[in-house]
């Protein structure tokens, strides 16, 4: 193992000073006061004035192929007529639209909000994208903004500063003069800070890990293949999408990762136009999001301290990736399945129907199913800089609360995603505790399973450099949001749960005396009918 020289190790520690902040308690959670007013939310969508737009067009590409299917095999699921699509706008607006589009409007307590086909916690829609286009047919290449509720592209760069300023100082970003595009997903934590406080970084960055995921199903659906980056360049990221140094906090945004478009483009950019490109971006002008934002300083610093430049490990290999807070003394089971899944629903059908279950009745699921979807999510592999030795996350491990699984003692279990088997901890009903422990939300204690994802924070930070608690909580966005795609093609309920009290899950899961710590919590079961209209869910404090 390399030693971390002290001014890693310092931003290690002050980003662990923030999770330790950012941890919900009882305590802490009665003194938060839910907001009421929801007029003061930010806008969930990004508007820049006086730049010219290009209407996306609404005659879409379908997606036929299931989406179990997709979610176990990837673009292995496609026939070969099937795979490299046209690299055209009408391809670019599938892509867009499938894993980030408006699917539905809805009216409570005054307020419109919408509904995408990516969850968002709370429906706050924290992540933005940017299109990188190099060689699309109908579009002139450039940066653009997409904004889901017009369906539209804005025009922020043209096509060479792009690519310039992408691969700035990055020579392993060189092949994307050959690529059709690529996608940048970014966070912007005002937007979920205004309802999770000091949390809203974590949040924002599991919201970020669900788009990522949609973004690469999707993809997979299309034929389209993908090489799927979650460590960009900050400082060139913020310059390339015109923030001016001295931010405030209400606009201030950060670029998370990046999926590329890894087909071979019809029509390759002119590498020397990149190469010739002077380097100086002016900002871009930006409508202010809300008419007031409330600063957190703490976020800010956390996101600096994880990003900023200095880590002389840029990846993350094994051992790092290959811990587990299992002791191998205990006794493991491989869980076989006996049925394999029927085709079922379409990705398309999926994504547009998907919807996070409110509430879920004691019903119970197959075990079959259930056993298919926790493959789809911790058996499916992870993204550069994350490197495992096999098909599994790098950082994030699951246990399992299991209620109501046919052929499954009810208990806690651990799932070994390294060798695909199963370990029992204790067997018991924990409904009333996995209530409690998501703070009190009834759908956790009616869910027929509830996933936990752990990461060990301390060992994988302090060897590898802060960077990793950013890249842990996106992995678990990603497996929360396989894990809710393949719910949904099983016919399945899912939510996802950010809010926890994080130290009584440690204890509950008897990993109070280590490093690892919970990030993340999906439930799955039988959704139960609504019997009345939903709030808006932007007020509360869940």
């Amino acid at each position: 193992m390399i030693a971390q020289p002290k001014d890693i190790l310092d931003r290690v520690e002050r980003v662990l000073d923030y999770h330790h902040l950012s941890k919900h308690t009882p305590d802490s959670v009665r003194a938060l006061k839910p907001q009421t007013d929801p007029s003061a939310q930010p806008s969930p969508c990004r508007i820049f004035p006086g730049l010219p737009k290009v209407s996306l067009p609404t005659n879409l590409l379908d997606i036929a192929t299931s989406a179990t299917w997709l979610m176990r095999d990837g673009l292995n699921a496609l026939p070969d007529s099937h795979v490299r699509p046209p690299q055209d706008l009408k391809t670019i607006a599938t892509w867009l639209f499938m894993a980030y589009g408006v699917t539905a409007r809805r009216r409570a307590q005054g307020v419109e909000y919408s509904l995408r086909t990516c969850p968002s916690a709370s429906a706050l829609f924290p992540t933005e994208v940017y299109l990188a286009a190099f060689s699309i047919e109908g579009l002139e290449p450039g940066l653009y903004s997409y904004n889901p509720r017009e369906f539209t592209l804005s025009r922020l760069r043209d096509g060479a500063e792009t690519l310039a300023q992408i691969k700035r100082g990055r020579p392993d970003l060189a092949f994307l003069r050959s690529v059709p595009a690529a996608l940048l997903v970014s966070s912007i934590y005002w937007r979920s800070a205004w309802k999770y406080r000091v949390r809203g970084f974590r949040v924002a960055m599991l919201d970020a890990g669900h788009l990522i995921a949609n973004l690469v199903a999707v993809a997979n659906g299309l034929g389209i293949a993908t090489m799927t980056r979650l460590k960009m360049n900050d400082n060139t990221m913020r310059d390339l999408i015109g923030l001016p140094p001295e931010t405030d906090f209400g606009s201030f945004e950060a670029v998370q990762g990046m999926v590329v478009w890894a087909d071979g483009a019809t029509n390759p950019l002119d590498p020397g136009l990149a190469a010739a490109h002077p380097g100086f971006l002016p900002p871009i002008e930006r409508q202010p999001l809300s008419r007031e934002s409330v600063p957190y300083g703490s976020i800010v610093a956390a996101h600096y301290d994880c990003v900023a430049p200095g880590i002389p490990l840029r990846d993350i290999r094994p051992p790092f990736t290959e811990l587990s807070p299992m002791p191998v003394i205990h006794e493991s089971q491989r869980l076989v399945i006996e049925e394999d899944t029927t085709s079922g629903p379409s990705l398309r059908q999926v994504l547009l129907k998907r919807r996070s279950s409110r509430d879920f009745t004691h019903g119970a699921i197959p075990r079959d199913a259930f056993l298919s979807i926790n493959r789809s999510a911790f058996r499916t592999g992870s993204f550069l800089p994350l490197h495992p030795d096999g098909p599994y996350p790098g950082l994030v491990r699951p246990y399992w609360v299991i209620q109501h699984v046919i052929g499954m003692n009810p208990g806690i279990w651990y799932y070994h995603a390294h060798t695909d088997r199963w370990v029992c901890l204790r067997v018991g009903t924990y409904r009333d505790s996995s209530q409690y422990l998501c703070i009190g939300q009834p759908r956790c204690g009616n869910a027929a399973a509830l996933c936990f994802m752990v990461a060990d924070l301390q060992i994988v930070m302090r060897g590898c450099g802060p960077d990793a608690y950013r890249l842990a909580h996106l992995e678990s966005g990603i497996a929360g949001q396989r894990l809710a795609l393949a719910a949904a093609a099983a016919g399945i309920g899912a939510c996802g749960i950010c809010s926890l009290f994080d130290d009584d899950v440690r204890t509950f899961l008897a990993l109070q005396q280590t490093g690892w710590e919970v990030l993340y919590a999906t439930a799955l079961g039988v959704t139960a009918p609504e019997t009345e209209p939903p709030g808006y869910p932007g007020l509360g404090i869940g």
